[in-house]
């Protein structure tokens, strides 16, 4: 298998999927999704963290500033991408309520004034994609900006991906060495526990 062209395929067939969804559509799926992600049974597994990487949506992307709401509502402390122009890389500034934002790369929103958050202070990275499997597999946008930002956070911290339900497939998706997988995904219809999946499918295989 071509992993590259098989990824360009699943990303393009997933992009005009995500952005055939109407406004209304999108955010119900902010609203049960917000919902789903602090369910009590999440929420347990929460309770001990207090430190959360997240993104700022765009476009169709899972919505995120309700889940925003809900992580300062509960006082955690909260952090998102941000763009180094001269190093042409991301890396994570801290983010609150009252923190006035410019479009930046990309025209993704980050703060005008950016505090660099320190990595090993998040306990959970709430993390979009294209294309994700049950075992956590992930297809991003193709500028592996994840691929970079995700290794920088220390050894134990969560990945939970947030995604429509249509995004997530049963089959394993095409994968490279550098891709990394995801811990949970969380969607507007389920929550999937991929180490659970993984451990299973491994179980099965033999």
């Amino acid at each position: 298998m071509d992993i590259v062209a098989e990824k360009q395929r699943l990303r393009a067939e997933m992009r005009a999927r995500r952005d055939a969804l109407t406004h209304d559509e999108v955010r119900e799926a902010a609203h049960i999704g917000a919902n789903a992600l602090f369910n009590p049974r999440l929420m347990n597994l929460f309770s001990r963290f207090r430190g959360f990487a997240t993104y700022m949506s765009i476009g169709s992307e899972f919505p995120t500033d309700r889940i925003h709401h809900a992580l300062f509502s509960a006082g955690a402390s909260v952090c998102v991408p941000y763009y180094l122009p001269e190093a042409k890389e991301y890396a994570w500034a801290a983010f609150t309520p009252n923190d006035p934002l410019i479009s930046g790369h990309m025209r993704i929103p980050e703060p005008a004034d950016p505090r660099q958050a320190d990595p090993a202070m998040i306990d959970v990275a709430l993390i979009p994609g294209l294309v994700f499997d049950v075992c956590g597999g992930r297809i991003g946008y193709g500028g592996g900006v994840y691929d970079r930002l995700l290794p920088k956070l220390r050894a134990g911290t969560l990945r939970v991906a947030l995604a429509y339900d249509f995004q997530v497939q049963r089959e394993p998706l095409p994968q490279a060495a550098h891709d990394l997988t995801m811990d949970y995904i969380v969607t507007e219809k389920q929550w999937i526990d991929c180490r659970l999946a993984r451990r299973l499918r491994r179980e099965r295989n033999g």
